[in-house]
């Protein structure tokens, strides 16, 4: 039951960002790719995918904060916080059946408009190598992770259909000209994701190995997010 409540209280977002994050990625590549020459080089198909995997950062951080948002906490501004408290579960499994539909959610916006934009390039481009497409999907959860978990905090600590998105907005933005200049720059979740650290600019692809340790590391402050979140959510009161 609680993860069909939790299915229903996210579908029409969830289908909604689907669908458009998709489309708008696909286009984008169908659009840099119909109108080349024979002669064009694979740098400029190379070039156009990791464009259109910018897109769908950008696009994915705003799907995944509105996703987010929701919960126990936001029922209680609701008025209907009673009824889920009423239910003989713990607030503890509540939120981790929210965090975890949020997640499977999150990863299906990466790999689906990624799928989609390997498929237009095949068609109307040439064949991008997998292995590339691999290594940014890696990028982007690694470090679009830490604002999944960030958006899941606000959500369990600031009340407001609106103002826990707007705040988080703003929490992303500040997070991401703060950590734009070297050295802070390797620690950037938002450069990490778009994977500008990595770029060959004569080839347009990513060089070197996945930086597994570096998403682990991004993935260890996002789980302390979360605990967080967790911990609030089990100390306030929501009657």
């Amino acid at each position: 039951m609680l993860w069909y409540k939790a299915w229903l209280e996210t579908r029409s977002r969830f289908l909604i960002a689907l669908t458009s994050i998709t489309a708008t990625c696909a286009y984008y590549v169908f659009h840099g790719d119909k109108n080349t020459l024979p002669i064009t080089g694979i740098e400029w198909y190379n070039g156009v995918l990791h464009s259109g995997h910018s897109v769908l950062v950008l696009l994915w951080i705003v799907a995944v904060i509105l996703l987010a948002m929701g919960g126990l906490l936001r029922e209680k501004a609701l008025g209907a916080s009673l009824f889920t408290l009423a239910l003989p579960v713990s607030r503890t499994r509540l939120i981790l059946v929210r965090i975890t539909m949020a997640f499977v959610q999150a990863v299906a916006l990466v790999i689906v408009p990624w799928i989609a934009m390997y498929s237009v390039d095949a068609v109307f481009g040439k064949v991008h190598s997998v292995p590339q497409a691999i290594f940014r999907i890696v990028l982007l959860l690694g470090g679009g992770l830490i604002f999944f978990a960030l958006a899941i905090l606000v959500s369990s600590v600031v009340e407001g259909e609106y103002t826990a998105p707007v705040v988080c907005f703003g929490l992303i933005a500040l997070v991401s000209v703060a950590l734009a200049d070297r050295p802070l720059r390797a620690y950037n979740p938002w450069i990490f994701m778009t994977g500008g650290e990595y770029l060959q600019r004569q080839t347009m692809l990513l060089a070197g190995p996945i930086p597994w340790s570096h998403a682990a590391a991004n993935l260890g402050v996002a789980g302390a997010l979360l605990l967080l979140a967790i911990w609030f959510i089990q100390k306030r009161d929501l009657t």
